[in-house]
C-alpha cells in the first residue's frame, strides 16, 4: 500500500508460483513510469495466477475470473477498498471482529 493510493498484492503458491497484481492501474503506472497499457496487459495473467492460489487456499470456488479482472481494472480513491473488494471476489471469508462479542 502507498499511501492508500496503490498497492502492489503479492501471493506464493504452494508449488512456489509468484504472483502479484497492482491496485488502482493508472497510478501504479505513472508512480512507476511505465505505460499503463503494460501494466493493463499483465492483469488476465495475474488474475488467473490469484485464483489458482486462492483456490488452492480452499477459498475462490465458483469464482470468475473475468470478475478479477475487472476488480484490477477499476479504480477506486482509496486502495484499501480494492484491496477489500479483491477478497471477496476471490471468496475469502469475512475477518472475524476480535473485539465483538
Amino acid at each position: 500500500m502507498h499511501d492508500s493510493d496503490v498497492a502492489l498484492v503479492s501471493g506464493l503458491e504452494p508449488g512456489g508460483d509468484e504472483w502479484d497484481v497492482w491496485l488502482n492501474l493508472p497510478i501504479a503506472a505513472e508512480m512507476l513510469d511505465r505505460p499503463l497499457a503494460e501494466l493493463d496487459a499483465s492483469v488476465p495473467v495475474g488474475a488467473r495466477k490469484a485464483l489458482s492460489w486462492a483456490r488452492s487456499a480452499g477459498v475462490g470456488v465458483g469464482a470468475d475470473v473475468t470478475v478479477f479482472e475487472k476488480v484490477l481494472r477499476s479504480q477506486e480513491t482509496f486502495a484499501e477498498e480494492l484491496f477489500d473488494t479483491l477478497l471477496d471476489r476471490l471468496r475469502f471469508p469475512a475477518a472475524v471482529d476480535p473485539e465483538a462479542g
